[in-house]
Protein backbone atom coordinates (compact mmCIF):
# COMPACT_ATOMS: atom_id res chain seq x y z
CA UNK A 1 0.00 0.00 0.00
CA UNK A 2 1.10 3.83 -0.77
CA UNK A 3 -0.33 6.48 1.68
CA UNK A 4 -0.67 9.99 -0.50
CA UNK A 5 -0.95 13.19 1.42
CA UNK A 6 -3.51 15.30 0.14
CA UNK A 7 -5.12 18.75 1.30
CA UNK A 8 -8.55 17.64 2.09
CA UNK A 9 -7.88 13.72 3.31
CA UNK A 10 -5.62 11.20 2.68
CA UNK A 11 -5.38 8.67 -0.39
CA UNK A 12 -4.83 5.28 -0.31
CA UNK A 13 -3.60 3.98 -3.64
CA UNK A 14 -3.64 0.33 -3.88
CA UNK A 15 -0.39 -1.00 -5.82
CA UNK A 16 0.41 -4.47 -6.53
CA UNK A 17 2.53 -6.53 -4.19
CA UNK A 18 6.19 -7.46 -5.98
CA UNK A 19 6.03 -10.92 -7.14
CA UNK A 20 6.82 -13.53 -4.35
CA UNK A 21 9.18 -16.78 -5.52
CA UNK A 22 7.59 -19.81 -5.04
CA UNK A 23 8.23 -23.72 -5.63
CA UNK A 24 8.32 -24.83 -8.73
CA UNK A 25 5.10 -26.85 -9.15
CA UNK A 26 4.41 -29.73 -11.79
CA UNK A 27 1.11 -28.54 -13.06
CA UNK A 28 0.66 -31.19 -15.69
CA UNK A 29 0.58 -33.96 -12.94
CA UNK A 30 -2.06 -31.93 -10.86
CA UNK A 31 -5.27 -32.63 -12.89
CA UNK A 32 -4.57 -36.26 -12.84
CA UNK A 33 -3.44 -36.20 -9.18
CA UNK A 34 -6.31 -38.55 -7.13
CA UNK A 35 -4.56 -38.73 -3.64
CA UNK A 36 -2.91 -40.63 -1.71
CA UNK A 37 -2.32 -44.80 -2.80
CA UNK A 38 -2.70 -47.25 -0.62
CA UNK A 39 1.35 -47.66 -1.12
CA UNK A 40 1.95 -44.12 0.76
CA UNK A 41 0.26 -45.34 3.18
CA UNK A 42 1.96 -48.27 3.99
CA UNK A 43 5.50 -46.86 3.52
CA UNK A 44 4.28 -44.23 6.34
CA UNK A 45 3.59 -46.87 8.31
CA UNK A 46 6.85 -48.36 8.40
CA UNK A 47 8.35 -45.23 9.02
CA UNK A 48 6.73 -42.72 10.47
CA UNK A 49 8.57 -42.81 14.62
CA UNK A 50 5.28 -42.69 15.85
CA UNK A 51 4.03 -45.58 13.90
CA UNK A 52 2.85 -49.10 16.40
CA UNK A 53 4.95 -51.01 13.23
CA UNK A 54 8.33 -50.31 15.74
CA UNK A 55 6.67 -51.59 18.45
CA UNK A 56 5.77 -54.83 17.61
CA UNK A 57 8.72 -57.49 17.95
CA UNK A 58 11.78 -58.14 15.59
CA UNK A 59 10.03 -61.69 13.92
CA UNK A 60 6.52 -60.11 14.07
CA UNK A 61 7.68 -57.13 12.54
CA UNK A 62 9.62 -59.14 9.73
CA UNK A 63 6.60 -60.87 8.92
CA UNK A 64 4.49 -57.86 8.61
CA UNK A 65 7.22 -56.28 6.64
CA UNK A 66 6.96 -59.31 4.02
CA UNK A 67 3.01 -59.15 4.06
CA UNK A 68 3.73 -55.30 3.50
CA UNK A 69 5.61 -56.14 0.67
CA UNK A 70 3.83 -58.03 -1.14
CA UNK A 71 0.31 -55.53 -0.50
CA UNK A 72 2.22 -52.83 -2.25
CA UNK A 73 3.16 -54.71 -4.75
CA UNK A 74 -0.06 -55.92 -5.67
CA UNK A 75 -2.12 -52.47 -4.90
CA UNK A 76 -0.30 -50.10 -3.75
CA UNK A 77 -0.63 -47.85 -6.54
CA UNK A 78 -4.45 -47.65 -5.75
CA UNK A 79 -5.74 -44.31 -4.56
CA UNK A 80 -6.94 -44.49 -1.65
CA UNK A 81 -10.49 -42.37 -2.66
CA UNK A 82 -10.82 -45.27 -5.43
CA UNK A 83 -11.08 -47.91 -2.75
CA UNK A 84 -14.54 -49.21 -1.83
CA UNK A 85 -16.07 -52.13 -0.08
CA UNK A 86 -16.47 -53.79 -3.53
CA UNK A 87 -12.81 -53.25 -3.89
CA UNK A 88 -12.06 -55.00 -0.40
CA UNK A 89 -14.51 -57.99 -1.02
CA UNK A 90 -12.75 -58.66 -4.12
CA UNK A 91 -9.35 -58.32 -2.84
CA UNK A 92 -9.53 -60.70 0.17
CA UNK A 93 -11.39 -62.66 -2.57
CA UNK A 94 -8.16 -63.12 -4.57
CA UNK A 95 -5.72 -63.46 -1.50
CA UNK A 96 -7.96 -66.02 -0.01
CA UNK A 97 -8.25 -67.69 -3.06
CA UNK A 98 -7.58 -71.88 -2.95
CA UNK A 99 -8.65 -72.01 0.22
CA UNK A 100 -5.72 -69.63 1.81
CA UNK A 101 -8.12 -68.32 4.38
CA UNK A 102 -5.67 -67.53 6.83
CA UNK A 103 -3.90 -65.77 4.16
CA UNK A 104 -7.27 -63.55 3.45
CA UNK A 105 -7.40 -63.21 7.04
CA UNK A 106 -4.09 -61.45 7.39
CA UNK A 107 -4.40 -59.36 4.57
CA UNK A 108 -7.29 -57.89 5.81
CA UNK A 109 -6.16 -57.39 9.57
CA UNK A 110 -3.06 -55.62 7.61
CA UNK A 111 -5.33 -53.29 5.44
CA UNK A 112 -7.44 -52.57 8.85
CA UNK A 113 -4.27 -51.52 10.95
CA UNK A 114 -2.95 -49.26 7.53
CA UNK A 115 -6.28 -47.34 7.60
CA UNK A 116 -6.33 -47.23 11.30
CA UNK A 117 -2.94 -45.77 11.49
CA UNK A 118 -3.69 -43.10 8.85
CA UNK A 119 -6.82 -42.26 10.19
CA UNK A 120 -5.33 -41.97 13.83
CA UNK A 121 -1.81 -40.65 13.08
CA UNK A 122 -2.06 -38.77 9.52
CA UNK A 123 -5.45 -37.45 9.73
CA UNK A 124 -6.58 -38.79 6.78
CA UNK A 125 -9.96 -38.74 5.25
CA UNK A 126 -9.97 -41.31 3.12
CA UNK A 127 -8.49 -43.40 6.24
CA UNK A 128 -11.46 -42.27 8.02
CA UNK A 129 -13.76 -43.49 6.08
CA UNK A 130 -12.43 -46.53 5.04
CA UNK A 131 -12.12 -46.82 8.75
CA UNK A 132 -16.33 -47.11 8.70
CA UNK A 133 -16.12 -48.94 5.54
CA UNK A 134 -14.68 -51.98 7.07
CA UNK A 135 -15.97 -51.55 10.65
CA UNK A 136 -19.42 -52.72 8.82
CA UNK A 137 -17.41 -55.71 6.75
CA UNK A 138 -17.04 -59.48 8.43
CA UNK A 139 -14.65 -61.93 6.30
CA UNK A 140 -14.20 -65.30 6.59
CA UNK A 141 -11.61 -66.11 9.30
CA UNK A 142 -9.83 -69.57 9.37
CA UNK A 143 -11.39 -72.62 12.01
CA UNK A 144 -10.15 -72.61 15.37
CA UNK A 145 -7.27 -75.43 15.65
CA UNK A 146 -8.43 -78.75 17.41
CA UNK A 147 -5.55 -80.60 17.41
CA UNK A 148 -3.42 -80.85 20.78
CA UNK A 149 -0.84 -82.91 22.06
CA UNK A 150 -1.72 -85.29 24.74
CA UNK A 151 0.14 -86.47 27.89
CA UNK A 152 0.40 -89.96 26.11
CA UNK A 153 2.14 -88.65 23.07
CA UNK A 154 4.18 -86.18 25.00
CA UNK A 155 5.99 -89.02 27.21
CA UNK A 156 6.21 -90.72 23.96
CA UNK A 157 7.96 -87.64 22.58
CA UNK A 158 10.46 -87.29 25.50
CA UNK A 159 10.98 -91.17 25.24
CA UNK A 160 12.28 -90.74 21.80
CA UNK A 161 13.88 -87.54 22.25
CA UNK A 162 15.99 -89.22 24.73
CA UNK A 163 16.65 -92.74 23.15
CA UNK A 164 18.32 -90.09 19.93
CA UNK A 165 20.41 -88.36 21.96
CA UNK A 166 18.33 -85.30 22.08
CA UNK A 167 17.78 -84.78 25.92
CA UNK A 168 17.03 -80.53 25.74
CA UNK A 169 14.02 -81.59 23.36
CA UNK A 170 12.62 -83.79 26.39
CA UNK A 171 12.96 -81.45 28.81
CA UNK A 172 11.36 -78.76 26.83
CA UNK A 173 8.58 -80.80 26.03
CA UNK A 174 7.98 -81.83 29.63
CA UNK A 175 8.21 -77.83 30.50
CA UNK A 176 5.63 -76.50 28.04
CA UNK A 177 3.58 -79.36 28.76
CA UNK A 178 3.34 -79.32 32.71
CA UNK A 179 3.48 -75.37 32.64
CA UNK A 180 0.88 -74.47 29.89
CA UNK A 181 4.27 -72.55 28.78
CA UNK A 182 4.31 -71.39 24.97
CA UNK A 183 7.62 -72.18 22.79
CA UNK A 184 9.05 -69.46 22.88
CA UNK A 185 8.44 -68.58 26.51
CA UNK A 186 10.69 -72.11 27.26
CA UNK A 187 12.83 -71.77 24.72
CA UNK A 188 13.71 -68.55 23.65
CA UNK A 189 14.12 -66.14 20.27
CA UNK A 190 17.49 -64.90 19.29
CA UNK A 191 17.21 -61.28 17.86
CA UNK A 192 19.60 -58.89 16.43
CA UNK A 193 21.21 -56.92 18.79
CA UNK A 194 20.01 -53.90 17.53
CA UNK A 195 16.24 -54.54 19.48
CA UNK A 196 15.04 -54.16 22.74
CA UNK A 197 16.15 -55.86 25.54
CA UNK A 198 19.62 -56.92 27.45
CA UNK A 199 21.45 -60.35 27.29
CA UNK A 200 24.17 -61.87 27.77
CA UNK A 201 23.96 -64.57 26.26
CA UNK A 202 25.28 -63.18 22.29
CA UNK A 203 25.86 -65.38 18.93
CA UNK A 204 26.52 -64.03 15.94
CA UNK A 205 25.64 -61.25 16.03
CA UNK A 206 22.65 -61.87 17.38
CA UNK A 207 21.01 -62.18 21.24
CA UNK A 208 19.27 -64.60 23.04
CA UNK A 209 15.86 -63.27 25.42
CA UNK A 210 12.73 -64.94 26.57
CA UNK A 211 13.34 -67.86 27.35
CA UNK A 212 13.44 -69.63 30.90
CA UNK A 213 17.00 -69.36 32.85
CA UNK A 214 18.09 -71.47 35.79
CA UNK A 215 18.15 -68.32 37.92
CA UNK A 216 14.58 -68.23 37.52
CA UNK A 217 13.98 -71.31 39.35
CA UNK A 218 14.89 -71.39 43.69
CA UNK A 219 16.71 -74.50 45.41
CA UNK A 220 12.90 -75.42 46.25
CA UNK A 221 12.13 -75.43 42.66
CA UNK A 222 9.97 -73.05 42.24
CA UNK A 223 9.43 -71.36 38.97
CA UNK A 224 9.12 -67.15 38.78
CA UNK A 225 9.16 -66.27 35.11
CA UNK A 226 7.51 -63.50 32.74
CA UNK A 227 5.72 -64.59 29.86
CA UNK A 228 6.79 -63.01 26.12
CA UNK A 229 3.45 -62.08 24.89
CA UNK A 230 1.71 -60.34 27.52
CA UNK A 231 4.62 -59.94 29.77
CA UNK A 232 2.66 -61.56 32.83
CA UNK A 233 4.63 -63.25 35.74
CA UNK A 234 4.09 -66.52 36.62
CA UNK A 235 5.14 -68.41 39.60
CA UNK A 236 4.81 -72.53 39.45
CA UNK A 237 5.91 -75.16 41.84
CA UNK A 238 7.82 -77.61 39.53
CA UNK A 239 8.07 -80.30 41.76
CA UNK A 240 4.12 -80.49 41.16
CA UNK A 241 4.73 -80.93 37.76
CA UNK A 242 6.01 -84.40 37.21
CA UNK A 243 7.36 -84.71 33.59
CA UNK A 244 9.28 -81.72 34.37
CA UNK A 245 10.81 -83.44 37.64
CA UNK A 246 11.62 -86.93 35.34
CA UNK A 247 13.76 -84.66 33.09
CA UNK A 248 15.24 -83.00 36.06
CA UNK A 249 16.73 -86.31 37.50
CA UNK A 250 18.44 -86.58 34.17
CA UNK A 251 20.51 -83.53 35.16
CA UNK A 252 23.79 -84.30 36.72
CA UNK A 253 23.76 -80.79 38.22
CA UNK A 254 21.58 -77.43 37.94
CA UNK A 255 23.51 -74.45 35.96
CA UNK A 256 23.72 -71.05 37.93
CA UNK A 257 22.68 -69.03 35.38
CA UNK A 258 22.38 -69.78 31.66
CA UNK A 259 19.28 -71.20 29.50
CA UNK A 260 17.47 -73.97 30.54
CA UNK A 261 17.08 -75.34 27.04
CA UNK A 262 20.58 -75.65 25.07
CA UNK A 263 20.82 -77.37 21.75
CA UNK A 264 23.57 -80.77 22.03
CA UNK A 265 24.75 -79.51 19.04
CA UNK A 266 26.19 -76.10 19.37
CA UNK A 267 25.86 -75.87 23.59
CA UNK A 268 23.81 -72.65 23.35
CA UNK A 269 19.91 -71.48 22.93
CA UNK A 270 18.05 -73.33 20.18
CA UNK A 271 17.00 -71.74 16.64
CA UNK A 272 13.73 -71.73 16.69
CA UNK A 273 13.62 -73.63 13.35
CA UNK A 274 16.13 -75.86 14.52
CA UNK A 275 13.88 -76.57 17.72
CA UNK A 276 11.18 -77.45 14.88
CA UNK A 277 12.86 -79.48 12.70
CA UNK A 278 14.00 -81.90 15.10
CA UNK A 279 11.16 -81.93 17.32
CA UNK A 280 9.20 -83.27 14.08
CA UNK A 281 11.90 -85.67 13.83
CA UNK A 282 11.26 -86.95 17.14
CA UNK A 283 7.58 -86.77 16.67
CA UNK A 284 7.68 -88.74 13.56
CA UNK A 285 9.20 -91.52 15.65
CA UNK A 286 7.10 -91.61 18.31
CA UNK A 287 3.75 -91.90 16.12
CA UNK A 288 2.36 -88.40 16.41
CA UNK A 289 0.25 -87.44 13.46
CA UNK A 290 1.53 -84.84 11.11
CA UNK A 291 -1.22 -82.37 11.89
CA UNK A 292 -0.42 -82.00 15.56
CA UNK A 293 2.51 -79.92 16.30
CA UNK A 294 4.57 -78.72 19.10
CA UNK A 295 2.32 -75.63 19.42
CA UNK A 296 -0.16 -77.64 20.55
CA UNK A 297 1.46 -78.71 23.37
CA UNK A 298 -0.63 -75.41 25.26
CA UNK A 299 -3.87 -76.65 24.27
CA UNK A 300 -3.29 -80.06 25.14
CA UNK A 301 -2.09 -79.60 28.64
CA UNK A 302 -5.33 -76.77 28.85
CA UNK A 303 -7.72 -79.21 27.73
CA UNK A 304 -6.52 -81.93 30.48
CA UNK A 305 -6.88 -79.45 32.85
CA UNK A 306 -10.17 -78.61 32.17
CA UNK A 307 -10.85 -82.24 31.90
CA UNK A 308 -9.56 -82.70 35.21
CA UNK A 309 -12.60 -80.78 36.78
CA UNK A 310 -9.72 -77.52 37.46
CA UNK A 311 -11.93 -73.66 38.08
CA UNK A 312 -12.03 -71.92 34.35
CA UNK A 313 -11.14 -68.91 35.97
CA UNK A 314 -7.68 -70.85 37.81
CA UNK A 315 -6.75 -72.46 34.34
CA UNK A 316 -6.86 -68.49 32.81
CA UNK A 317 -4.90 -67.22 35.27
CA UNK A 318 -2.48 -70.37 34.97
CA UNK A 319 -2.41 -69.94 31.61
CA UNK A 320 -2.15 -66.10 31.27
CA UNK A 321 -5.19 -66.22 28.93
CA UNK A 322 -7.29 -62.93 30.22
CA UNK A 323 -6.17 -59.62 31.55
CA UNK A 324 -5.10 -59.47 35.05
CA UNK A 325 -5.52 -56.77 37.24
CA UNK A 326 -2.92 -54.38 39.11
CA UNK A 327 -3.30 -56.33 42.33
CA UNK A 328 -3.29 -59.79 41.12
CA UNK A 329 -0.63 -58.83 38.92
CA UNK A 330 1.67 -58.88 42.26
CA UNK A 331 -0.37 -61.48 44.28
CA UNK A 332 2.09 -64.04 43.26
CA UNK A 333 0.99 -66.07 46.34
CA UNK A 334 -2.55 -66.00 44.41
CA UNK A 335 -0.81 -67.08 41.37
CA UNK A 336 1.16 -70.02 42.92
CA UNK A 337 -1.90 -71.16 44.56
CA UNK A 338 -3.69 -71.24 41.02
CA UNK A 339 -0.75 -73.05 39.43
CA UNK A 340 -0.22 -75.74 41.94
CA UNK A 341 -4.27 -76.45 42.22
CA UNK A 342 -3.72 -77.06 38.58
CA UNK A 343 -1.17 -79.02 38.80
CA UNK A 344 -2.39 -81.19 41.41
CA UNK A 345 -5.59 -81.76 39.31
CA UNK A 346 -4.15 -83.04 36.29
CA UNK A 347 -1.59 -85.09 37.85
CA UNK A 348 -4.60 -86.50 39.77
CA UNK A 349 -6.63 -87.33 37.08
CA UNK A 350 -3.62 -88.48 35.18
CA UNK A 351 -2.87 -91.13 37.47
CA UNK A 352 -6.54 -92.06 38.06
CA UNK A 353 -6.61 -92.99 34.16
CA UNK A 354 -3.62 -95.07 33.77
CA UNK A 355 -4.27 -99.25 33.83
CA UNK A 356 -0.68 -99.67 35.08
CA UNK A 357 1.01 -97.61 36.93
CA UNK A 358 3.91 -99.69 37.35
CA UNK A 359 4.38 -100.55 34.14
CA UNK A 360 5.31 -96.76 33.10
CA UNK A 361 7.67 -96.48 36.51
CA UNK A 362 9.39 -99.32 34.94
CA UNK A 363 9.64 -97.66 31.78
CA UNK A 364 11.29 -95.13 32.60
CA UNK A 365 13.80 -96.86 34.59
CA UNK A 366 15.03 -98.95 31.89
CA UNK A 367 15.17 -95.36 29.46
CA UNK A 368 16.85 -93.40 32.95
CA UNK A 369 19.56 -96.91 32.72
CA UNK A 370 20.17 -96.79 29.39
CA UNK A 371 20.93 -93.17 29.21
CA UNK A 372 23.46 -93.81 31.86
CA UNK A 373 25.32 -96.26 29.94
CA UNK A 374 24.99 -94.05 26.82
CA UNK A 375 26.82 -91.18 28.85
CA UNK A 376 29.52 -90.90 30.74
CA UNK A 377 29.75 -87.35 30.92
CA UNK A 378 27.64 -84.12 31.68
CA UNK A 379 24.76 -83.69 29.58
CA UNK A 380 25.72 -79.99 29.49
CA UNK A 381 29.22 -77.95 29.46
CA UNK A 382 29.58 -75.55 32.04
CA UNK A 383 29.69 -72.16 30.19
CA UNK A 384 34.13 -72.26 31.00
CA UNK A 385 34.57 -75.19 29.18
CA UNK A 386 32.76 -73.54 26.10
Amino acid sequence: MEKINSTCRDVVVWTPPADKPSRAIDTSAAPTFRGPTLGDIARQYQTDPLSTFHKLRFHVRRNHEGLLRRIIARHGATPLPEITGRTLVAWHAEWAADGKVAMGHAFTSQIRTLFGFGFTLLADRECERLCLVLNKMRFETAPARVDRLTAEQVEAVRMWAHIVGWHSIALAQAFQFELMLRQKDVIGEWVPKSETGVSDVVWHGQKWLRGIRWSEISDDLILTHTTSKRQKPIIVDLKLAPMVMEELEFLDEMPDDEPVIMCESTCMPYATPEFRRKWRIVANYAGIPENVRNMDSRSGAISEAFAAGVKGERIQKSATHSDIGMTQKYNRGDAMAASSEVQLGRVAARHSAAPDGESRDARWHRVAESISEATSTKRRASKGAR
